[in-house]
């Protein structure tokens, strides 16, 4: 393990949440991890975090699309209820700026009741090669808190000669429920942690494979959010 990962996870154990670092998606796996990527698995990774019953936790994943076209899709936030497991509800409900929105989610929970939350998303880019979508909690049903970001970074994996892209996504929620300390509750909120990095993966490849024209209009959409002076400002 390098380094910079091992500081990495030493600051989560610790209770930080620590910056990810822009375009070091890819340093922050091992060898092994790497070729479970080029082979078309996923890699997932969870960090106790103090003050959570839940830990934070990452998927990594390969997807065979640029950085900007995954950006793309998953910035359509308000699409992300046609294809995100047990999402019931994803809208708009605040615009602070082209890059920053809040989006109002219902999330189906079993069990216990659904959950209604609001997010909010802020889109930056690094060099237009690198984008990331980095949110936080606004509100919640029972929530305390929520953190976390996606960052789509270039990568060629041996699978795909002509390259693709790196996904990391991320989240750490702090839950308001007492019955969040289950073992099967913590188990399938885990669980959707990766299905949703699978799904988003699944929904990219499929728009560039069969709708071009849908990616398309949220590739135009990611650039002029961007072209923003709010946005450049957050750039590295």
């Amino acid at each position: 393990m390098d380094v910079r990962r091992q500081c990495m996870i030493v600051s989560i154990v610790a209770g930080g949440i620590v910056s990810p670092l822009r375009g070091q998606a890819m340093r922050e796996l091992t060898p092994e991890q790497r070729t479970a990527i080029d082979a078309g698995q996923d890699v997932f990774m969870t960090w106790p975090v103090s003050g959570s019953s839940w830990p934070r936790a990452c998927v990594f994943r390969f997807i065979d699309a640029t950085p900007e076209a995954a950006a793309a899709v998953f910035t359509d936030y308000e699409r992300h209820v046609a294809y995100i497991p047990d999402l019931t509800k994803a809208k708009v409900s605040r615009i602070i700026d082209p890059a920053t929105v809040e989006v109002d989610y219902r999330l189906r929970v079993p069990i216990v009741a659904d959950e209604d939350y609001t997010v909010r998303d802020h889109l930056s880019s690094a060099g237009d090669t690198s984008f990331m979508v980095e949110w936080t909690l606004v509100r919640a049903t029972t929530t305390k808190a929520t953190e976390g970001n996606v960052r789509f970074e270039p990568y060629r994996a041996a699978t795909s000669p002509r390259g693709g892209t790196l996904m990391a996504y991320c989240n750490l929620v702090t839950p308001g429920s007492r019955l969040a300390g289950l073992h099967f509750i913590r188990t399938r909120a885990l669980s959707q942690v990766r299905e949703t990095a699978r799904a988003i993966g699944a929904e990219i490849t499929r728009q560039r494979a069969s709708d071009p024209a849908r990616l398309a209009v949220e590739v135009r959409a990611l650039r002029v959010a961007l072209a923003a002076p709010a946005a450049r400002a957050t750039a590295p």
